[in-house]
């Protein structure tokens, strides 16, 4: 297969301060002592790998940024990146559908000792945080200031395990642009791409403008090296502003293959003008339309003017409203607070827009509630007519939310609908 070569930018971070009372107006303060440039975006794009650093897609102007979900990158004098944030107009919050893999938190922070970049994770009052248990992101630069290693640590400096049980990255420069990864536990056993995603020593090839082209699996050698379902190489499509169009799925004679988790040759995305999904759908080797191995054939996305889902549902082979064959439910309600920011309830219905039960959980409503920090402090299960329901799966009928004086969460604790403890 010919891939098309290219150069991968780096783009280095330093320390964001912000005012845990007022994140908002710590960062129009910063600007103007400063002079500190801001650029907003409406997304971030799809990465499968923490080597290349956050660059924004379709970029909004402050005006348009004001008025719905949006990306603040933020630069010093010399055009390095000192933040990255997610923000509602003007006021902070958690990542939603926009954000990827390695963006979990409202903001990421970096400061730049020596050969090393060291991210930190904050949440929107400003306590640290983790991103998969990992309080640091620790990178190694090798001379010409390229990423060559990434290791994770705790709150004491210690290196550790992320979630994806991965404590160490290690990265390979070769001649023609491409970069060789390999992931390792604290033992020093190369890991999978994450959980369920079976590649392990991977060639990524990005182009020019730093979009992943090409993710290919490999063995000691160099040589492509297929996966337990047969798939030894992903190729994902995008458009020229940055808009994720899908991907197709390789064997190592580089024809199309149907396999990896969702078990499809191809996926077919549809984005809107600001690089949300509005629909997909997944194809065969052939071309001939499959369903996935989640449950359904493909899906919808609705969104309100805020950005955020106000609506999807999955599609049945004919590209209707369908069934979800894993999750027994068609359509997804969303019902939000009027400032778009806190979701309220989450209602389950079938293909006729009637409630129905969730197959697994065996609830029809998620119901969610706040404080007047807008910190989630109770989840409510909710059956066919808004009863309070235990959970088919976990007996759970609420959940509660506890949180210290500087709104860090303490602990969560379970209950069935008699109040009974079930931690």
């Amino acid at each position: 297969m010919k891939v098309l070569k290219s150069f991968l930018f780096v783009i280095v971070f330093i320390l964001f301060s912000c005012d845990t009372s007022n994140p908002s107006l710590n960062q129009k303060t910063n600007d103007e002592k400063t002079g500190n440039l801001t650029e907003y975006y409406s997304m971030i794009p799809l990465r499968e790998s923490p080597y290349p650093t956050f660059q924004g897609i379709l970029r909004l102007s402050k005006e348009e940024a004001m008025a719905r979900n949006h990306y603040r990158f933020v630069y010093d004098s010399e055009f390095r990146l000192e933040s990255i944030s997610f923000w509602i107009g003007d006021k902070l919050r958690k990542p939603n559908h926009t954000a990827n893999y390695f963006f979990t938190s409202p903001i990421q922070k970096l400061k730049y000792i020596d050969n090393k970049e060291i991210i930190t994770y904050y949440d929107r009052f400003g306590n640290q945080t983790t991103q998969r248990g990992a309080y640091k992101s620790v990178y190694s630069l090798d001379k010409q200031q390229r990423r060559v290693a990434l290791h994770f640590e705790d709150d004491n400096g210690i290196t550790i395990e992320n979630s994806w049980g991965i404590s160490n990255y290690e990265w390979e420069h070769l001649n023609d642009g491409s970069i060789i990864e390999s992931r390792f536990d604290l033992n020093g056993n190369i890991k999978s791409l994450r959980p369920h995603f079976e590649f392990y020593r991977i060639k990524l090839y990005y182009e020019q403008n730093g979009y992943l082209a090409l993710m290919q699996n490999i063995d000691d050698k160099g040589f492509l090296k297929e996966n337990n379902s047969g798939v030894a190489q992903d190729k994902l499509l995008f458009d020229n502003e940055g808009r994720w169009l899908g991907w197709n799925v390789l064997n190592a004679e580089h024809q199309l293959h149907r396999g990896n988790g969702p078990n499809v040759a191809k996926g077919i995305n549809i984005p809107n003008k600001f690089g949300y999904e509005t629909s997909i759908r997944y194809e065969d080797v052939d071309g001939a339309t499959i369903i996935n191995s989640h449950g359904f054939w493909g899906g919808k996305r609705y969104y309100d003017t805020y950005g955020n889902y106000s609506h999807t549902h999955f599609l049945d082979s004919s590209g209707n409203p369908g069934i979800n064959q894993k999750t027994g439910y068609c359509h997804s309600f969303y019902t939000l607070d009027n400032r778009g920011y806190n979701i309220l309830k989450i209602e389950l219905m079938d293909v006729n827009k009637k409630p129905v039960l969730h197959k697994k959980g065996g609830y029809a409503t998620i119901q969610y509630e706040y404080d007047e920090f807008d910190n989630k402090i109770k989840v409510n299960y909710l059956g066919l007519d808004g009863e309070k329901i235990n959970r088919k799966d976990n007996g759970v009928s609420y959940i509660i939310y506890d949180y210290d004086e500087n709104h860090a969460l303490k602990n969560n604790n379970r209950y069935n609908k008699s109040g009974e403890l079930l931690n």
